[in-house]
């Protein structure tokens, strides 16, 4: 999964009508095979965090340093879940079992983690 920030630099030569929305600096998060979606009607996982992370200046996550932060965290987070083979939208038995084998591989219980 690649980690990019979106630059509006030679939108003009992009054949849209408008300047995107999308703030300068805005994390993106794209899968290695460069798609956002498997059909018309099925967008990936990469593109529903990206939208979410584009509503971050408006819910609350102004800066963009958080932007950023959390972009890592979910990007870590996904890459993780692919490797065990569970999906970011998976049931929620197969996150939970996810979030409890994360929290154990890096050892998350312990206060000096938060610390």
């Amino acid at each position: 999964m690649i980690l990019n920030f979106f630059s509006s630099r030679g939108w003009q030569s992009w054949d849209i009508e408008h300047r995107p929305l999308i703030p300068e600096g805005m994390p993106v998060l794209i899968d290695d095979d460069l798609r956002f979606e498997d059909g018309p009607a099925a967008p990936r996982p990469t593109a529903v965090v990206n939208r979410w992370l584009r509503e971050l200046p408006v819910s609350g996550a102004p800066a963009p340093s958080s932007w950023e932060n959390y972009a890592r965290v979910v990007k870590e987070w996904m890459e993780f879940l692919a490797e065990h083979g569970v999906g970011l939208f998976d049931s929620r038995v197969r996150l939970k079992a996810a979030l409890s084998r994360y929290v154990s591989a890096y050892d998350l219980s312990s206060p000096v983690a938060y610390g």
